[in-house]
């Protein structure tokens, strides 16, 4: 038991008693005391390739038990593997790792990588720069056919773990992913920073989680990443039904990368500086349950958050929460398909509070369903907008194309100044999918190049099938509500709506507020309380 407690003492010790602590405990290692150069530089790499020294350091943990390797300086390296029972503490920024010229591996490896098993655990990182050398490195695209046996070139590849944590780290020009974590269980990232210096190339994603997973804790994750800052992919490109309608996988991300569910998922503080993306879900047939994600901040480029099965049907998703949402798009129109929250696939329960759109630059929707989503409860609850550019006029906050039994729409504000048009709707189910047709041919033009069997089997067939599917909502609560100068609360436009529920609706320069055309039916109408100035 002393022994024990002597260990744990050291290993939260500073570093002047760490070395102290070295001479007489081989456990702990501090990179100058075993020879290591230290000649190089987190930002500009170059010096001494340090990599048969510092592997040769990290595989002694198997026979000792355990091993805290302490990086006082920059080394350069190819790539290193990291066993059971490790970690690596970086005493400030300075300190870390530089990827040398075509390395093409990653950073930092879990020894022992499995798609199926979790032999590594107990591996910790705290504190320093890792740095892919991006621009020095092979890159990769989605077709690109990978060697036998070879993973993407990620930062971190972590494939089979369990009990990770990864405290106050700076990940630095990544080729593709900054982190890749697969079959995974008890992770923690907490205070992770990343950081593009160029600009990006394809797949420059944050934190990629690939299912079967379960326990993610993660707090204050900043950057600005070249696609998603965070992704829980619980089946991704890397799997497709068959023609025979199997669910099955493949290796296009390498053969140690899996697919599954994921749950228990907990992000708090995302802090986005003009990165592409925000928060994407994928789910084409594995479960993801369970999961909270607030306090999400800053600029993007391209899209917010993005829930789907690769623009497909299927998806299976329980209970998903976002809360505390300011995401503003830094650029206009972004593509054929602008959005902050898209919404796809098969969910029982969604839940979106306190959601702020504030002087959105282009004509996006809030919350875009997709035609073939089938949503149990979507549930907006607080929803604040303020708009001043005409572009956004005549564009609804929340478009739904799909199938909701309940959709339940409270605390909304809707603020314009006098000088703005009086046009769109809070809520509107509209007709016209001309962008998404677009946006179909393109999805389905990437899997094409991957594996055109999956093209010709399921899903994608029934993609096109769905743009067919006329928008219906079961029960609509509208409640809470304040808005000026748009032609209606509601849109209806296509579809049918069983029941409307209008409670405390307040509007101001709206001449219609509940608008109904073409074959577009209201079952039944009901309302507590309205009033109109």
């Amino acid at each position: 038991m002393k022994v024990a407690l002597t260990f744990i003492t050291t290993l939260l010790a500073p570093l002047a008693l760490l070395h102290a602590a070295s001479a007489h405990d081989s456990r702990i290692v501090i990179a100058s005391e075993a020879g290591a150069k230290l000649d190089s530089d987190v930002t500009k790499g170059g010096g001494t390739d340090d990599t048969a020294l510092i592997q040769g350091i990290l595989d002694r943990a198997p026979k000792l038990g355990s091993l805290k390797l302490v990086v006082d300086g920059a080394i350069l390296v190819k790539g290193l593997k990291v066993h059971s029972n490790t970690t690596i503490e970086c005493p400030n920024g300075n300190c870390g790792f530089f990827l040398a010229d075509h390395a093409d591996q990653p950073i930092i490896r879990n020894a022992d990588p499995s798609a199926t098993e979790r032999k590594n655990r107990n591996i910790t990182f705290l504190g320093g720069t890792y740095n892919g050398n991006s621009a020095k490195q092979t890159h990769i695209t989605l077709a690109t056919k990978l060697p036998p046996g070879q993973n993407w070139t990620v930062a971190f590849a972590m494939y089979g773990v369990e009990q990770v944590t990864m405290r106050d780290v700076t990940i630095v020009d990544m080729t593709t992913l900054a982190v890749q974590f697969s079959n995974w269980r008890r992770v923690t990232c907490e205070n992770v920073f990343i950081h593009l210096s160029q600009k990006p190339e394809p797949l420059q994603c944050g934190i990629q989680f690939q299912g079967p997973g379960q326990f993610l804790s993660m707090r204050n994750i900043h950057g600005n990443p070249g696609d998603d800052i965070i992704a829980l992919n619980a089946d991704d490109y890397n799997c497709d039904w068959n023609k025979q309608g199997e669910f099955t996988g493949n290796d296009i991300f390498g053969p140690n990368v899996s697919f599954g569910p994921i749950s228990d998922v907990d992000i708090d503080g995302v802090f986005i500086d003009g990165g592409h993306n925000g928060i994407r879900i994928l789910s084409l047939a594995s479960r993801v349950d369970r999961v909270s994600i607030r306090n999400v901040q800053g600029t993007f480029t391209k899209y917010g958050f993005f829930i789907s099965p690769a623009w497909r049907p299927g998806g299976n998703l329980g209970n998903i929460t976002f809360e505390n949402i300011d995401l503003r798009p830094l650029e206009p129109d972004f593509g054929p398909l602008p959005f902050v929250f898209l919404i796809q696939g098969n969910i029982e329960q969604l839940t979106l509070r306190n959601i702020h759109s504030h002087l959105p630059v282009d004509s996006r929707p809030v919350v875009w369903v997709q035609p073939s989503s089938d949503i149990g409860v979507l549930r907006v609850d607080g929803m604040s907008l303020y708009q001043k550019d005409p572009r956004s006029a005549k564009t609804p906050a929340i478009q739904v194309d799909g199938h909701i039994d309940l959709l339940s729409v409270n605390n909304v504000t809707l603020s314009r100044p006098a000088e703005m048009p009086i046009e769109g709707s809070l809520v509107r189910t509209d007709p016209d999918r001309t962008k998404l047709k677009q946006y179909y041919k393109i999805g389905r033009s990437v899997l094409n190049c991957l594996y055109p069997w999956a093209v010709n089997g399921r899903g994608w067939p029934e993609a096109f099938e769905s743009l067919e599917r006329k928008p219906q909502i079961n029960r609509l609560h509208l409640s809470n509500i304040s808005t000026n100068r748009i032609k209606s609360v509601l849109q209806h436009d296509l579809g049918d709506i069983g029941h409307l529920q209008f409670d405390n609706v307040i509007t101001t320069d709206v001449p219609n507020p509940i608008s109904v055309s073409g074959d577009a039916k209201i079952g039944e109408i009901s309302s507590t309380k309205k009033s109109e100035k």
